[in-house]
């Protein structure tokens, strides 16, 4: 079975969103949880989103986190030196491995973004 781990201090945590749990999340954020990266604005998901995909990922193999919970457990990540940029990417594994995507298309997806990137670069030197 696949899962992601979250280990803070003494914790090492399952994560991965079942089918179930995937759906609870797309409704209390209005959304389908993937749209949070598509902004047309290009802006960085907000923190509630991000704690309720951790909420959603933790019921599978770890029953018992309420919403409470799961905030304590973000503040407990910040307090050993977490961010919420670093903390995106844990959020992109547990859609990897709940099924959202596959590596290949991150993977793609990255190296077209590096090529943006490099075009904007490129366009920003030309005077």
């Amino acid at each position: 079975m696949m899962y992601s781990e979250f280990k803070i201090g003494d914790k090492e945590l399952k994560l991965r969103m079942d089918a179930q749990n995937s759906v609870l999340v797309e409704k209390k954020i209005g959304k389908n949880p993937l749209s949070i990266f598509m902004s047309e604005d290009k802006s960085l998901p907000k923190l509630e989103e991000l704690i309720t995909i951790l909420h959603g990922s933790l019921q599978k193999y770890e029953s018992g986190y309420t919403m409470e919970k799961t905030y304590a457990l973000y503040d407990d990540y910040v307090d050993e030196g977490g961010t919420f940029t670093d903390f995106i990417p844990l959020i992109m594994d547990i859609f990897k491995v709940s099924g959202f995507f596959k590596e290949e298309d991150m993977k793609k997806a990255e190296d077209e973004a590096k090529g943006k990137k490099r075009k904007a670069i490129v366009e920003s030197l030309k005077v």
